[in-house]
């Protein structure tokens, strides 16, 4: 554990990272030394000119077999232009292009707890487990960064059989900057107004004929858009790739990232209750913007540490020319620990009546402590497999996943006392002094997810006007381990380990879907599909006793059901898609009774409409939008009172704009993001509602020469002040005022 001075709570454990770097490292070693006369795989990128254009034409999994046209899903995809046009460096930021899509955390997990970690739902529902790197789930909580991803792909509704368990609104899949046969190598600087200092490279060569490597490195230092003089984000990271053509039909591609974060992070801010403001005068809501620059917790105590390391293996073979066969490995782990204060308006509570007597001072002892070790192997195996029975075209895959997900938490124990327990509201103190530290106290919950998957999906051409997909899934899993249960002991209620817990079970994923074009640019389509959520799927056992954890454990997993009635038409000489969708989600969820007892017969809806653009209206202007109106809703729950509750962090309306301009060495950029308003549902409240909020954005970007460009950024235009997140515990975190950024980009 850190004690009074700034580090980890204790040292990384480095073995999985190790393992990662030295399998990464025998792998480039190895194919290294193959056939350097060599032609590149029919499936490997070609050179060529980049173009300023927001469309692309096909998600990078190979689970999607046809054009974004005709995939009948709603998918928005955010490449690599319009990540450097904006200025995107998180993925919090690259997903305000996606209407329908919050970034509001509403409590993760429904406790009510604001965190550092990505946070995100989609239609509804909660995908903070549905967030993939080139189709590989990534189960660690953390704030990722975009230095080596160029593309992020949102798919909507419940996809199972495409993505595995969960996935009841939709997943976010992040594609890798991967080595290519070419040669290119650009560098950027970059610093704004929250003092945040941003360095990147990217370099792209071949060794030879057959082998390419790629390394794509970051540095940041900074960060304090409040200017409250103690928050600060250092981020150090290196990605190498390495892809090697040992023939014209076989290619092996090697990557690691290596990334750690050292962040003095604000959790949030003091948050006005109804009872606070009656009885100290301040307003309800948010407190006064006159006290966002302060920071209230402890800065010595308080830290973030994070690391995070993949080593990826990635195997193409064309066996004929009809069929490839596509092997990916992964082992990756992460550690995170971090000490957060938790700041709230200090208050005392009657034992007799519970009613809370509130100061006007800020109480700095509730902190938020994570220690926290996730490690991932995984193996998936594809044949993509392209054949005709008569007059009907089959694109198939045909593939098999293996899994294994842990994760590891740490019990704490806080023994810091510090100089003043409490602070002024206008008078806080960052530096406050204290003794003793945070260590781990007892033993840790250790638990194993382990799964199995075959799967089938086909897209089949009837004809030039028909298509239809079809998909199933299989799959087993397993969670075993531990967790502390509440148990009366001697009269006492006290929580204890429970080791040999144990969720499993299998099930069946699948989707459908018909299409009809009444001529090559124009798709309408319907399709339907579920999800399957199983016990122990998130790496943690529900339940509040070892009865209901039994309980729980041995129920059917939680079901989804998306149904989307949608058309996609290609314009302007296939330069820009049209997209508009009617979808329907039903899922049932997990039920308690009045005497505590855990069923499945809770449901949940959400349904809406959804509308996208994205390409180019002429060769100098670039769009891309996208607006949803959606009604979620509590249709099912054994108390009525629940029943017609809406869900946390579903804005009804929601819409985001992003038009670029370009005029020789002149390019200039401005978009917008509107949110009628995030609500915080608790205890059959509307608890929180963030109110709607339209941010502006703009963009100037000027090429030097041919080598050298340098551009402009003003996220916030208005300085609209709003919130991001938000706690039942008593705080707040709001969103960034106005902020412009300075980037040099330097291409070699």
């Amino acid at each position: 554990m850190r004690v009074a001075t700034k580090g980890h709570l204790i040292p990384f454990n480095k073995k999985i990272m190790a393992q990662a770097i030295a399998v990464g490292l025998t792998t480039m070693a190895f194919t290294a030394q193959a056939n350097e006369s060599v032609k590149e795989l029919a499936t490997a990128k070609v050179n060529e000119e980049k173009k300023s254009d927001y469309k692309v034409e096909k998600a990078s999994s190979d689970k999607y077999q046809t054009t974004l046209l005709n995939t009948p899903k709603t998918i928005t995809v955010i490449n690599e232009q319009v990540l450097q046009d904006q200025g995107v460096t998180s993925l919090n930021d690259a997903l305000r292009n996606v209407a329908g899509v919050s970034t509001f955390g509403a409590g993760e997990g429904g406790g009510g707890n604001v965190t550092t970690n990505d946070k995100i739902t989609i239609r509804g529902f909660s995908a903070n487990g549905n967030i993939y790197i080139d189709g590989i789930r990534d189960i660690a909580g953390y704030s990722r960064d975009m230095f080596n991803f160029e593309q992020v792909e949102v798919t909507k509704g419940a996809s199972s059989s495409i993505t595995g368990k969960g996935s009841s609104g939709g997943s976010v899949n992040l594609v890798s900057k991967r080595a290519e046969q070419d040669e290119f190598s650009h560098a950027e600087i970059s610093y704004d107004d929250a003092t945040r200092l941003r360095l990147t490279a990217d370099h792209n060569t071949q060794l030879s004929g057959s082998t390419a490597l790629r390394i794509n490195a970051l540095y940041t230092q900074g960060g304090d858009p409040l200017d409250n003089g103690v928050e600060d984000y250092q981020t150090t990271a290196i990605a190498p790739s390495l892809r090697v053509d040992l023939n014209e039909k076989t290619a092996i591609t090697a990557d690691i990232l290596w990334m750690e974060q050292n962040n003095d992070p604000m959790l949030g801010l003091p948050w006005v209750s109804g009872d606070i403001s009656n009885q100290l005068g301040h307003k309800e809501g948010p407190i006064a913007s006159q006290y966002w620059g302060n920071y209230y917790g402890v800065a010595k105590r308080d830290y973030e540490d994070v690391s995070v390391n993949l080593a990826t293996l990635l195997i193409e073979h064309q066996l004929a020319d009809n069929i490839v066969l596509r092997s990916q490995s992964r082992i990756a782990s992460n550690e995170k620990q971090s000490v957060l204060a938790r700041p709230a308006f200090a208050s005392t509570r009657d034992p007799e009546t519970r009613e809370r007597t509130y100061q006007n001072q800020i109480d700095l002892r509730p902190v938020q402590i994570v220690d926290q070790e996730n490690d991932l192997a995984v193996t998936q195996l594809d044949a993509v497999i392209n054949l005709s029975t008569g007059n009907i075209q089959h694109d198939l895959v045909i593939g098999t996943e293996y899994y294994q997900e842990s994760t590891t938490r740490f019990p704490t124990q806080n023994e810091i006392e510090l100089e003043q327990n409490y602070v002024d509201l206008d008078a806080p103190r960052p530096d406050m002094p204290f003794t003793g530290a945070i260590s781990r106290s007892t033993q840790p919950t250790e638990v194993e997810g382990t799964g199995f998957a075959l799967y089938a999906l086909d897209s089949i051409t009837f004809n030039e006007h028909w298509l239809a997909t079809v998909g199933l899934r299989y799959e087993d899993y397993q969670a075993e381990g531990s967790a502390y249960v509440r148990q009366v002991i001697d009269g006492k209620r006290v929580s204890v380990l429970v080791d040999g817990l144990e969720a499993k079970g299998d099930f069946f994923s699948w989707n459908t879907s018909l299409a009809y074009k009444p001529d090559a640019n124009t798709n309408y389509y319907v399709g339907v599909a579920n999800s399957q959520d199983p016990a122990g799927g998130d790496l943690a056992f529900a339940g509040r006793s070892l009865e209901g954890i039994s309980t729980v454990s041995s129920l059917d997993p939680q079901e989804a059901k998306s149904y989307e009635l949608g058309a996609k038409w290609d314009l302007f000489e296939t330069k820009l898609q049209l997209s508009a969708a009617l979808f329907l989600t039903e899922k049932t969820v997990l039920d308690r009774d009045t005497d505590g007892s855990y069923f499945l017969a809770g449901e949940q809806e959400s349904k809406g409409l959804e509308l996208s653009a994205s390409g180019s209206l002429t060769d100098q202007l670039s769009v891309l939008a996208s607006y949803t109106h959606q009604e979620t809703e509590v249709t099912k729950d054994f108390s009525p009172d629940t029943q017609g509750n809406g869900l946390s962090a579903a804005p009804e309306d929601s819409a985001s704009v992003w038009i670029n301009y370009e005029l020789d060495k002149l390019s200039l950029g401005a978009g917008a993001q509107y949110s009628s308003g995030n609500i915080y549902w608790r205890r059959n409240t509307a608890y929180f509602d963030s109110g709607s909020q339209t941010l502006l954005n703009i963009m100037a970007g000027y090429d030097v020469t041919d080598k050298l460009g340098v551009q402009f950024n003003i996220d916030n235009l208005t300085d609209k002040e709003y919130i991001t997140d938000y706690s039942a515990r008593g705080h707040f975190r709001p969103g960034n005022p106005r902020t412009m950024k300075l980037t040099l980009r330097y291409q070699f």
